[in-house]
């Protein structure tokens, strides 16, 4: 599960800590769901987990297969524009808001991240913002 949130036209993107899977990667937020636990319930806690913050989930935007065989579900979520994700350093280094340039630019991204934006400005994904650097 992951949550997609968007700053105007900024995505919410984490640097993993070197304390978990894939450590020091970029990506966007996210984590498995426990048993008994709801797409929508694994985005609330894992967002509270990983960043402090509370967030509302939206809709299911996507979902992708990673070439390990993970499935994952891409939601949409806000919060409040006053309220700043403090990172858990147990499991995020940092936290960045970036463009999709920014994104595919970058360097040590998860496979997933460039893939998500690929489909995303051929239009797969239906999200609040346009990626401006398309047009």
């Amino acid at each position: 599960m992951i949550g997609v949130m968007f700053r105007e036209e900024k995505l919410l993107i984490i640097r993993r800590s070197l304390t978990v899977n894939a450590p020091g990667k970029l990506c966007l937020p996210g984590g498995g769901i426990e048993a008994g636990e709801s797409e929508e319930e694994a985005l609330v806690r894992e967002m509270q987990e990983e960043l402090t913050i509370d967030v509302t989930p939206r809709r299911l935007c996507w979902r992708s297969v990673t070439p390990w065989g993970t499935r994952l579900a891409w939601w949409l979520a806000e919060f409040p524009d006053q309220v700043d994700p403090v990172p858990n350093p147990e499991e995020v280094s940092e936290v960045h808001w970036m463009t999709a340039n920014e994104i595919v630019q970058a360097r040590g991204t998860l496979p997933s991240l460039p893939e998500f934006v690929a489909a995303w400005r051929k239009s797969e994904i239906d999200l609040p913002w346009k990626d401006s650097s398309q047009t």
